[in-house]
Formats: C-alpha cells, structure tokens, sequence
C-alpha cells in the first residue's frame, strides 16, 4: 500500500505492521469493527448475532449474520494467521446453522439488537433488509442456504486449499484478509482483501445448493443471466456497487453519493421490460427525488429514449423512487438487451452524479 507526496508527485510505501504490535485484539477490535461495519467485507450482511452460544453444545460463533438473499452467514474471525482448524470449525457452526428456523433467526436477531441498544423492531428490519413485501415473506426467504466468510490477516495454505475445494464443491465460503498499515505513531489503515474465491471467478457462480421444496424459489435463466451480466458491468465498469444474488428477477446496489438512496435493477422478462431506479424514504433525500424527477423528467425521457416516472412505495408509503424503464422487442437478442441497459445505466448514474453537484452539494 502507498501514499501519494503530492510536493514530490510520488508514491511512498506505507509498511504494513501487525494487530499484536499496536495491541489491538480480536474480540475487542476487530470484531467490534465488523460487527459495526460488515460492509467492510465487500457485500451488504446484517448482523443478527454476536458470539453466539445458545446450541446444545458449548461452542460459539464470533460472528452471526444475514445477506441480501436471506442466507445464514458465519463470519469466523481470527486476529493473525488463521491455523489448520479454522475451516473445520466455520463447518461446524454452518452446520449448526443450518437447523435454525425463520423464527429462530427472528429471535436471535431480537436478542441481539436488544444487547446492542438498537430501538428497531425485529421483524420489520428484516423485511427492510431483505426487501420483501411484508414479515410473512421472512419465513419463506430465511435460511434457505448457508455461507462462510473467514477473516484473518494470514490465511493458511490449507486452509485456501480446503475452501477452495468447497467452493467448487458448491459451498459458499469466502476466505478474507484484513490488515493493519501504521501511517504515522497515532495513525493506522486497515485493509481488507478478499482472497478466495477470485471476483472474476465468483460472479460465474450463481447456483446455490437445493433447499427443501416448500422454502425453494426459482429464476428463469434468462433473468438470472441478464442481471448478473448487468451486476458483473456495473462491479467490472463503474464505481458502483452492485451484487445479484442470483434467486429474484431484481437486486439493490449500495448506497450513492453518500446519500440515503441506491439504484434498484429488475428485469421483467416476459414483459419485455427492464427498470432502473433510485429509491429512499428518507424524508430529505424523496424531497430531493421528487424535485431531480419534476425538473428533469421529460428531458431524460429523450436522451434515454425511455419511459421516465415516480414509483411510489406500496406498503411503504414513505418511499419514493424515479424509475427508467426500457422496452424491448420480442425479436431482440439478450445480448442488446444487456448492452441498452448497461449504457442507459451509465447516462443516468453520470446524470445524477452531475445534478446532486450542480444543485445540492455547496
């Protein structure tokens, strides 16, 4: 890692030093910073669970979360170099995981939030996260599968040789690297990097494994495709970020421009449609929504060559979104169905970036 002396316009190395050197512990830091910050891990998880210990047998979890499919996720932590056990002990606990229950997971994650002093109701958190049209929907989309996410600063060869079998086994695990560079005496940046699988590699793995029949939810493989091509574009080809699950006909990007709002991509197949839209509900930013959509609305229309409107929330009556809808033809190829969406995308992701700078950042 370097950082860059603008009087000299060069690049100065920044050395990498250890969490045992500075004092900084597992539990008491590392943990803490992921359990606050799971984004750091390079998707959207919520914790639900924080040393989780309430399985019949005395063991427990560091960390305990959910991704934006509604799959378990153990996060195993280890401060330094990882060992030859770790792999076998994150088995254990997805394992272990795998026998909870929607209503399991929904008191876990009340417990926790009580511990923590989070004032949200469980349940409803849950159906924000996960983007669902109401609570009945946890018990369908909860735990369908398991994942493994492993931290440390050193991972062990056999532990990267083990999970790298899994995961063309069709295990979901990820193995990341997060360390510590001393900036100055006060100063320190962490670094995360994920390892295992490659991101090339891992944008090409959709499926996951089957789940019992009355909680399994199937995509057509045309919706599938083009969303992870339209995900794979936006990761590969722009400074947004974006991951499809694989399991919906639609996936939600991160936050944007450090505002509480985010584009949402769906396809709708059999309409021959697909829609884009940036979407909140909080207060200021569905004002500043509804003000970027009444000015430009007509105008985007036609530079996009697409229908342009306000979509308000359903059950959500505080959300707001401003959608652009593409139209396709019967006749016209996935290929140039992509290749339209992934360019308007482009134009509307700089539009916006252009008018929130033009008309509300001083």
């Amino acid at each position: 890692m370097y950082q860059l002396n603008a009087e000299t316009n060069q690049l100065e190395k920044i050395e990498e030093t250890t969490f045992f050197e500075n004092d900084l512990k597992e539990r008491d830091h590392i943990q803490e910073w992921i359990r606050k910050s799971p984004e750091v891990l390079g998707e959207d998880l919520l914790i639900i669970g924080c040393e989780y210990d309430k399985f019949e047998i005395n063991e427990r979890i560091d960390l305990l979360a959910l991704d934006k499919e509604g799959n378990v996720t153990v996060i195993e932590l280890k401060r330094d170099i990882t060992g030859s056990q770790v792999d076998f002990q994150a088995l254990k606990y997805a394992s272990y995981s795998a026998r909870l229950s929607p209503s399991d997971l929904i008191e876990i994650y009340s417990d926790y939030i009580t511990s923590v002093g989070i004032e949200v109701k469980a349940e409803e958190k849950l159906v924000e996260f996960l983007e669902l049209e109401d609570e009945q929907q946890l018990h369908t989309y909860l735990n369908t599968s398991q994942r493994i996410i492993i931290v440390g600063k050193e991972i062990d060869k056999r532990i990267l040789s083990v999970c790298t079998w899994l995961h063309e086994n069709g295990i979901d695990v990820k193995c990341i690297s997060i360390k510590p560079y001393k900036l100055s005496s006060e100063q320190i940046i962490i670094d995360t990097n994920q390892i295992l699988p490659p991101f090339k590699l891992e944008d090409y793995y959709i499926s996951k494994k089957e789940v019992k029949k009355d909680r399994q939810r199937t995509t057509d493989e045309d919706v599938v495709e083009f969303l992870q091509a339209v995900s794979d574009f936006i990761n590969s080809k722009t400074d947004y970020v974006a991951s499809y699950g694989g399991k919906r006909d639609y996936f939600k990007g991160h936050k944007f421009l450090d505002y509480p709002w985010a584009f949402v991509f769906a396809y709708k197949k059999k309409e021959n449609k697909a829609s884009m839209f940036v979407e909140s509900t909080d207060e200021e930013t569905v004002q500043m929504i509804q003000q970027i959509g009444e000015g430009y609305k007509s105008g985007l229309a036609e530079q996009f060559n697409a229908k342009v409107d306000f979509r308000p929330g359903v059950r959500n009556k505080s959300l707001l979104r401003l959608a652009v809808e593409i139209e396709y033809t019967d006749d016209q190829p996935l290929a140039e169905r992509i290749d339209k969406f992934t360019n308007t995308f482009v134009k509307y992701k700089n539009f916006l970036e252009h008018t929130v700078k033009k008309d509300y950042q001083v």
